[in-house]
């Protein structure tokens, strides 16, 4: 069983700590240069004022332990969202993020016709050797690739992308 708790500093930062290796390399390509737990930290705490939803994510079997933190912030675009989710190593903790995977495709469409959000945006390092199948676990499509990112724009990120096909009342 997969807890969703509200986030918290302590949370994430055991998160960022323990990151995987594939998520912290994807965040360093992001930002062109190394980086560490701290400013993986900083990013998450960083948009907590302006998040839709920021959660971490446990794992009850393992004594309520945070493996993963969610977030989704608002484009600024009408009816848009961005998601992000990092986690700690992604072999370790394979069947809770399956779990969350699944978790996420039932409670997305409901909790987005209530905040209002039509699609929601996600993007991974296309030589990232879980994020793909999470996303596509999640209920999100490829869109499309995104080349240029990183050093010297020599890398391929892919975005992906939920739509809410049920109209909302008042659309």
């Amino acid at each position: 069983m997969i807890e969703l708790a509200p986030y918290s500093n302590a949370a994430a930062m055991q998160v960022a700590r323990h990151l995987d290796a594939y998520d912290l390399l994807e965040a360093q390509i992001l930002r062109a240069q190394p980086i560490d737990h701290l400013d993986i930290f900083a990013d998450w705490r960083s948009v907590q004022p302006g998040a839709v939803l920021s959660l971490v994510l446990c794992d009850a079997s393992a004594g309520g332990m945070p493996f993963g933190l969610l977030g989704l912030v608002n484009t600024g675009q009408a009816g848009v969202a961005n998601a992000a989710l990092i986690a700690r190593d992604h072999g370790v903790w394979r069947r809770p993020l399956a779990v969350a995977g699944l978790q996420i495709r039932r409670q997305m469409p409901a909790f987005c016709a209530e905040w209002g959000i039509h699609r929601i945006e996600a993007r991974c390092w296309a030589e990232h050797p879980t994020a793909a199948r999470f996303l596509r676990a999640c209920g999100f499509t490829h869109d499309c690739d995104l080349p240029g990112y990183g050093p010297g724009g020599g890398h391929t990120f892919q975005q992906f992308a939920w739509t809410n096909h049920d109209p909302i009342i008042g659309d």
